[in-house]
């Protein structure tokens, strides 16, 4: 491998297929291992774009410190960029995040804020938000949430890659859905070049909390998530997220891959559809990142 930057190792990432967790005479189920981002997750790629772009506007400078609400990976992410770039870096994060991500924020040297664990994620963007207000000459928000090079860095990145190394031959996609950027820029790639592609969003059913990915119909919704370009939106209920962290470890188990939160209701869902489908089809599921960063959490705590 050649010499290259730090920043040159977001992207890229590998796929793989999946062969003993699939069910016999199911749909062929292919992974996009996004935690071979240099953060660690799918984040990375939003994260990088959203720097750029105030950099090129002017909107970010020196002077300025990044601060951004996020339930973990975002913050890993503008953390480690920071870092590399010279920035001083604010996260605001609910105290519910997983020890480990809040750790990670730490170590690369960002300031960390944690707001009540009963307000989740909707909570940590308000408090972010009145920071922001209280000093504009302080504190700059790219804000994940609102920010098209979230969705920029999909369409770019993420979607084309996947075009790229399944040979434009997908059935279907599966990836969970947050902040929309992901899904919306994955989903709009794969619709410019293949007519009949399905993609199926994945999300916590109202009130239900999985770290990494909130429901649309929460308080303070993303503007960027694009439920019509989904062909279907499953929603995880308590119940089914007890079989969704199963599916996780058994991929662990089975696969040697070991997944994080979002990833596992992802895969659990694929492999609903892989069985609906039939052997002679393709499915592509998103995992954002690995379990590293939940083995306090209930997804390995059993």
């Amino acid at each position: 491998m050649k010499v290259c930057d730090v920043l040159d190792l977001i992207g890229n990432t590998p796929v793989v297929k999946l062969r003993k967790i699939v069910p016999k005479d199911g749909a062929q189920i292919y992974a996009k291992l996004e935690w071979y981002n240099i953060g660690g997750s799918v984040k990375d790629r939003a994260a990088l774009y959203m720097f750029e772009a105030a950099e090129s506007s002017g909107l970010l400078t020196k002077d300025k410190t990044i601060i951004e609400a996020t339930s973990g990976n975002t913050g890993i992410a503008l953390a480690m960029i920071g870092a590399v770039k010279g920035y001083k870096v604010t996260i605001v994060m609910s105290e519910s995040a997983s020890v480990e991500r809040r750790r990670i924020v730490k170590a690369y040297g960002a300031d960390l804020i944690l707001t009540p664990a009963d307000k989740g994620t909707a909570g940590a963007i308000e408090y972010k938000e009145r920071l922001v207000r209280e000093n504009p000459n302080h504190y700059i928000s790219l804000d994940q949430f609102s920010n098209p090079a979230n969705v920029l860095a999909h369409y770019m990145g993420t979607g084309r890659e996947i075009l790229d190394q399944m040979d434009g031959k997908v059935d279907m996609v599966v990836m969970s859905v947050g902040t929309g950027g992901t899904s919306n820029g994955v989903a709009r790639r794969l619709r410019d070049y293949l007519e009949n592609v399905r993609i199926v969003g994945v999300t916590p059913a109202k009130g239900v909390r999985i770290e990494g990915i909130r429901n649309p119909k929460e308080p303070n919704p993303s503007k960027l998530v694009n439920l019509s370009i989904l062909d279907e939106l499953v929603e995880i209920t308590d119940e089914k997220k007890s079989q969704c962290f199963e599916t996780g470890r058994r991929c662990a188990r089975e696969e040697g891959l070991l997944i994080g939160m979002s990833s596992s209701c992802a895969l659990h869902v694929a492999l609903e559809k892989s069985i609906l489908l039939g052997p002679d089809k393709r499915i592509l599921v998103i995992f954002p990142d690995n379990g590293y960063k939940y083995l306090s959490t209930d997804l390995f705590r059993q």
